[in-house]
């Protein structure tokens, strides 16, 4: 009975050793455990703060994004709008344009006979050889076929090639007229087709480029001198070689 005792005791003080071991080894593991998810936590709030900050980033990134956007969008309308307004300005600018080049050339067709008239008296006293006076009817830096003539000797030799020049009562096509308006688009100049008969003199006809006897067609150009309220001759180009 004895030893059954002493057995039991034994067994229930080795039990309760046991059980005390067990629990400090518990107590150990979940000291460490609740270390190990402490360690974890932190983390995950690291973790969880930048992934907010990257969040938030992305979410001024956009927002930035979105506003830049709109900006653009709002002046490509303002640009398109802008070019709306251009057109509109240059199909007004054209049409006006257009009335003003009808304008002045309904001017110019006004003002052929005062043209007619200073050509008509260059060439007289061209053919009279008063080469001084046919100076007069000049503008600054005349030119025939392209080449000036501003010297006056070199002029006289140029002009003195002609014996006579007239307007030619009609042309070699009768349905032409034999003084014609050109519409050059230029407003401040005159051009004319001009049919004349011209003689020149046999000695000098290489003096004289681009025309010969009989019929020749000239393209005179003509600005208006608003001091003098006279027309004045610029230039005058040949356009072709008459009949003998």
């Amino acid at each position: 009975m004895k030893k059954f005792v002493v057995i039991m005791i034994s067994a229930l003080v080795l039990f309760t050793f046991l059980m005390l071991n067990y629990l400090l080894w518990d107590k150990e593991n979940l000291q460490k455990q609740r270390e190990t998810d402490k360690i974890e936590q932190d983390w995950l709030r690291g973790q969880n703060r930048i992934l907010s900050a990257t969040v938030e980033e992305l979410e001024q990134t956009n927002s930035k994004l979105e506003k830049e956007a709109k900006e653009y969008k709002d002046k490509i309308a303002e640009l398109e709008s802008q070019m709306q307004l251009l057109q509109q300005k240059e199909t007004e600018n054209d049409a006006l344009l257009a009335k003003l080049t009808e304008t002045v050339n309904l001017y110019k067709s006004l003002m052929v006979d005062d043209v007619r008239d200073t050509v008509s008296k260059w060439f007289l006293s061209i053919s009279q050889k008063d080469y001084d006076d046919s100076l007069g009817f000049l503008g600054e830096n005349f030119t025939f076929l392209g080449k000036k003539y501003s010297d006056r000797e070199a002029y006289i030799e140029l002009m003195s090639a002609i014996d006579s020049i007239t307007i030619a009562e009609k042309s070699a096509n009768d349905a032409k007229e034999t003084f014609t308006v050109i519409e050059d688009g230029e407003p401040e100049i005159i051009s004319v087709q001009v049919v004349v008969q011209a003689y020149i003199i046999d000695e000098k006809k290489t003096n004289l480029p681009g025309m010969d006897d009989g019929t020749n067609i000239l393209e005179i150009r003509l600005s208006y001198n608003k001091i003098s309220k006279n027309w004045a001759i610029l230039s005058v180009i040949p356009k072709n070689v008459g009949n003998p």
